[in-house]
């Protein structure tokens, strides 16, 4: 009989083990997956339900809604086998959501199928409704697994949930007109923000020269069509990554990735010694550490953590990679930052991605804090963070159902902590060819030693690398870095080179409606 690994998770599971049925329910900005799971061998399909808070389906000004990526991992029972990721079929119709409340077919929500069938989107639905979602009834067909395992009606399955925000396809401004590395371009003596249109993305960008005024802040190599500008509509992480979903991350992993992850720090740590660290446990993180040792070379350890409801720091862009490939989203370009945070308005000198250059200054209560004997100051309002004694915060912590856009820090389309918390890591920069990524998502296949395999990926992060670090962290005083617009790091940093307590991991997911 497979032993079930403990699980602590922030944003959403469940796990269902057929040797031994184990529920499993913990509640993380009010996403919810629980009840009683259901595996028809039968139908080949699953169901579970589920319910979050704070949604919203609007019709007017972003014209958006939220909802949630789901994700389904799966083990079969006999023996020390691997995680495979289990795919979903691609017909829409194939699923189904109904209310909790009386069978009915889901009024609240509707759940939409991918054309890799590495997920599905359960989506708000409505004309203008905002508030929560009741709990639904979800059933998910099965289409197969990556890579294929021989599969059982005992297996054991994860179905893992991150909230989302839907970007819908338009036009937008890239730069603001203020900063010669940004994404401007000179028209006579003055700097003026580019404006990405259809024809732009389908053409593509071309040279550097016609999104920066120089080459030299720009890729080498011109921008095809095949590049992500940000102009078609893509799902958006509501919040950078926790804790809890990293657990999840590395639980799934089999021992030599687990070996390779931890020692990237340049630790000893290794996965067969209790109490060896995932992060660093210091006073920016969250110690996610081995509980239960594993055997050198062949079973995994168990990994847990105090606080699966914070943000996950001390993320190289090579493990930002793996956890995105792991889960089927893919990593953002600058492009698709910048339009996630400003969206169709006409851009404004050294804005923040709550739309202004208002700051303030407030002191913010221990509880939205995970250390909850540490004060701490919110310096330049809902930006980031200055405290003693603190870790990374709540994420979305001042989202609160009376606060408005500035109030929440929250970016034109609903998205949080774009502009503080932890570096976003975007796919972009200076001094490298990026030129060959697109929308490819990942397949839930690492390398033998945890890393991602996507073609046209950058594989590594810091200077000239393809990729640039966006937006600021918990403890910084440089306000320009969280401005929407500033690319000071454009060749590159060595943040996002290997762990660091500053980067942080957001994905996105492109999907047309």
């Amino acid at each position: 009989m497979k032993k079930n690994k403990q699980i602590h998770m922030k944003q959403v599971y469940l796990i269902i083990v057929g040797c031994l049925l184990f529920i499993a329910q913990t509640f993380a900005n009010n996403l919810v997956i629980s009840g009683t799971p259901s595996f028809s061998s039968a139908n080949q399909t699953l169901t579970f339900t589920m319910a979050w808070d704070n949604s919203w389906c609007i019709n007017a000004g972003p014209s958006n809604w939220d909802g949630v990526w789901i994700f389904v991992k799966r083990q079969n029972c006999s023996g020390n086998n691997a995680w495979v990721h289990q795919k979903l079929s691609t017909t829409s119709a194939d699923h189904l959501a109904k209310l909790a409340s009386n069978s009915a077919t889901s009024t609240d929500v509707q759940v939409d199928a991918v054309a890799d069938g590495m997920g599905v989107f359960v989506r708000r639905i409505g004309t203008n409704v905002v508030g929560n979602v009741p709990s639904q009834i979800v059933t998910v067909k099965l289409s197969g697994t990556n890579p294929t395992i021989t599969t059982g009606n005992t297996d054991n399955f994860e179905i893992i949930g991150v909230e989302m925000v839907y970007v819908p396809q338009g036009q937008f401004y890239a730069g603001d007109g203020r900063s010669p590395n940004g994404f401007n371009f000179s028209a006579g003596t003055a700097t003026q923000p580019v404006q990405i249109t259809s024809a732009k993305q389908a053409a593509g960008i071309g040279s550097a020269l016609n999104y920066t005024s120089s080459t030299a802040y720009g890729c080498p190599t011109p921008l095809p069509a095949t590049f992500p500008l940000g102009f078609d509509g893509f799902y958006c992480m509501k919040y950078e990554a926790t804790t809890g979903v990293f657990l999840e991350f590395i639980n799934s992993l089999s021992y030599d990735q687990q070996a390779s992850h931890l020692t990237e720090n340049g630790s000893a740590n290794l996965p067969n010694v209790v109490g060896s660290w995932f992060d660093r446990p210091n006073e920016y993180t969250h110690w996610t550490r081995v509980s239960t040792v594993g055997t050198f070379n062949t079973v995994s350890a168990v990994f847990i953590n105090n606080y699966p409801w914070a943000t996950q720091g001390y993320m190289s862009w090579r493990q930002t990679a793996a956890f995105l490939d792991w889960s089927g989203l893919r990593p953002m370009t600058e492009f698709e930052y910048e339009k996630a945070c400003r969206g169709p308005l006409t851009t404004v000198a050294n804005e923040y991605p709550w739309g202004s250059t208002a700051v303030t200054s407030t002191t913010g209560p221990a509880s939205d804090w995970t250390n909850s004997n540490s004060n701490y100051t919110i310096v330049d309002g809902p930006l980031f963070y200055c405290c003693w004694n603190g870790i990374s915060q709540r994420p979305g912590a001042f989202a609160k159902s009376t606060t408005n856009r500035v109030q929440a820090g929250a970016t034109y389309y609903g998205i949080l902590d774009m502009a503080g918390n932890l570096f976003e890591q975007c796919v972009g920069g200076a001094g490298f060819d990026y030129s060959g990524f697109t929308t490819t998502n990942g397949d839930g296949v690492l390398t033998a030693t945890g890393s991602a395999n996507t073609v046209g990926w950058p594989t590594n992060g810091g200077t000239n690398s393809g990729t640039i670090i966006r937006g600021n962290w918990m403890d910084s005083n440089v306000l320009g870095y969280a401005q929407t617009s500033d690319r000071t790091f454009y060749p590159g940093n060595a943040i996002n080179a290997s762990r660091n307590k500053f980067a942080g991991t957001r994905g996105v997911r492109s999907f047309s409606y």
